[in-house]
């Protein structure tokens, strides 16, 4: 696949993005927070380090011009990614972490399936195949923490529905970046995120004032790295790349944790299953990601280097 332009740096930023996210896990295994708190200091954080950029560009003025359906689907993105971090955290306290991972990451096949025949943006069938083969890694990966034990009905059911909305984050994404610019919109739906995962804090009791310098330094290098520079990202390249192919590349985390794991965690030495699934998602992800694009340019108007005002 040749890859010109504004295409050329989508998927740049793809592989930002697919590096960025691995080292999520890292941080939050170090935090001692609960995962609301830090969840919502993430992403509040974040819109604290993107504000003096959304004021110097005029991107809060294109906020304030949102049209209704605009701020419809930015609320809908906003509760989405909401629910998708709220939902899957409770889910691993109720469930085997290997059937949680599974369920969770199961969005490219949803999101494969919208795009196709709901949004009408064609999924090649090579691509399908590498969805395929790459989830399947995800699942040889998972196996490798499975361990003896019951499973909650309901731990299984709320990481699924937060796998589903991980895709409509990704769709939502997908449509509006179509026409609209990429700080004015993360800032939007990152604000919206942090505040439902506060609310969601006070509702479970959760101590949500932090003033332990360490913590505070892992809640900024969640901002900073798998936020900005993975989700920030990842909505960057939706402008130019189709939704099942950006949703596809997070599969690749699961990968990147597990080597960064074994490089900054002791003890943490991965076995056959994560190398075989780690081959497998790799291959899928090369599928998808260099014959997965349908031919003939996509929807979306050009990316611009300065992409925080309307155009």
């Amino acid at each position: 696949m040749r890859l010109e332009g504004e295409h050329a740096r989508a998927y740049l930023a793809i592989a930002v993005a697919m590096v960025s996210i691995s080292f999520a896990s890292i941080f939050i295994k170090w935090s001692e927070s609960p995962p609301f708190v830090l969840a919502s200091y993430r992403l509040g954080l974040t819109c604290l380090i993107l504000l003096p950029i959304l004021v110097y560009t005029g991107g809060h003025k294109t906020i304030l011009s949102f049209r209704r359906d605009e701020w419809a689907i930015v609320l809908l993105s906003g509760v989405a990614l909401s629910f998708h971090f709220g939902l899957w955290i409770v889910s691993l306290s109720l469930t085997l972490v290997s059937t949680s991972v599974i369920l969770v990451t199961s969005h490219p096949i949803f999101v494969a399936s919208v795009s196709h025949f709901i949004m009408k943006e064609h999924v090649r069938k090579v691509a399908a195949v590498g969805i395929v083969i790459a989830f399947i890694g995800v699942c040889v990966i998972s196996l490798n923490d499975y361990a003896a034990g019951g499973s909650s009905l309901l731990g299984d059911l709320l990481a699924f529905v937060g796998g589903l909305c991980a895709g409509v984050y990704f769709l939502s994404g997908r449509i509006a970046r179509r026409t609209m610019p990429l700080t004015p919109y993360v800032f939007s739906v990152y604000g919206i995120s942090a505040f439902i995962l506060l609310v969601s804090a006070v509702a479970v009791g959760d101590d949500y004032i932090v003033t332990d310098g360490r913590e505070l330094t892992l809640f900024l290098l969640l901002a900073i790295i798998p936020t900005i520079f993975g989700h920030t990202m990842f909505n960057y390249a939706l402008k130019k790349i189709p939704a099942h192919i950006v949703s596809t590349s997070v599969l690749g985390e699961p990968v990147g944790a597990s080597l960064l794991a074994y490089l900054l965690l002791p003890g943490e030495v991965p076995s056959a299953w994560i190398i075989l699934g780690g081959a497998l998602v790799v291959g899928g992800l090369y599928i998808v990601l260099t014959r997965g694009m349908p031919s003939g340019r996509t929807s979306g108007g050009e990316l611009d280097v300065e992409d925080s005002v309307r155009p």
